[in-house]
């Protein structure tokens, strides 16, 4: 049963997150200064080589790469869309390009955007939901990907380290951690709602009570700079190359912004890179 194919028959992705726009390359640098803007460009076969220049500036030797990010489709949990997939190959090729130019081989981590995985309208969400119990615990890595990662692998002569992360997990993970501080600043209440404001802008990490997909990248910005154990802190990446649909800039860029303000000491230098313009289309 774990390892079904389809969970649930008939199932419809309830995100309404959709660029409308044009694809673009774009990359933001996020560290200890703030968050900027540095390319936005077109599409093409040198985006990856000029992700290589900029990882030489900005990242360092013990390095993480995210992408993949999709929303585990429950009428077929084995498989991506297309964008998923350029995603994740982008990332591997990434991995293996690195290794040879650089001598410096980052792991790869998955992001599930298990947020809408509700037989009902999405607005349902809780951690006991039976659908993304059956489609998370565990993860099956879909077969194009997989696939893709031996072929590499076998390919280079290059072990790749991948990983997976439920956003949904961190999402309560965030609203745990702030669940004293939401009377101080940067935090912000209305109604069942709590914002943060930063740098003059305001956002929602917590929504009709729900952790919103802000918060969960906050927490697995967190997660990826440090672990937590026995409430003892050590260091885990100490630099993050993001790869993320144009569809969730502001998600990320928002939960940027709230794992910099609210975390003592974060410093977690990044290149957030958007492309494409949806996880499930």
């Amino acid at each position: 049963k774990k390892n079904k194919r389809a969970i649930y028959e008939g199932y419809k992705c309830n995100c309404t997150k959709d660029w409308k726009k044009e694809d673009r390359f774009v990359v933001y640098k996020a560290d200890c200064t703030g968050i900027d803007e540095i390319i936005n460009t077109e599409i093409s076969d040198d985006n990856i080589d000029t992700v290589i220049k900029l990882a030489e500036k900005y990242t360092s030797d013990k390095i993480i790469i995210s992408g993949g990010h999709t929303v585990v489709n429950l009428n077929d949990r084995f498989s991506v869309s297309n964008e998923v997939e350029k995603s994740a190959k982008f990332c591997i090729d990434y991995i293996i390009k690195s290794t040879h130019e650089l001598n410096i081989k980052p792991d790869f981590l998955m992001e599930i955007n298990d947020f809408y995985m509700e037989k009902s309208n999405g607005e349902d969400i809780d951690g006991g939901n039976i659908y993304r119990k059956l489609a998370t615990s565990p993860y099956i890595i879909p077969e194009v990907i997989n696939n893709y990662i031996i072929e590499k692998q076998n390919q280079h002569n290059i072990k790749i380290n991948y990983f997976y992360v439920s956003e949904k997990n961190m999402a309560d993970r965030f609203k745990r951690h702030i669940k004293r501080k939401e009377k101080e600043k940067p935090f912000f209440k209305e109604n069942n709602s709590v914002f943060m404001n930063v740098d003059g802008s305001s956002f929602e990490v917590i929504k009709n009570n729900k952790p919103t997909c802000a918060a969960g990248n906050a927490a697995t910005f967190r997660s990826i700079r440090y672990k937590i154990s026995s409430n003892k802190t050590f260091d885990n990446y100490t630099s993050h190359i993001g790869v993320f649909p144009l569809c969730s800039m502001a998600n990320v860029i928002n939960g940027y912004k709230a794992a910099a303000s609210f975390y003592s000491n974060f410093n977690l230098p990044c290149l957030l890179i958007f492309f494409g313009t949806s996880c499930f289309k």
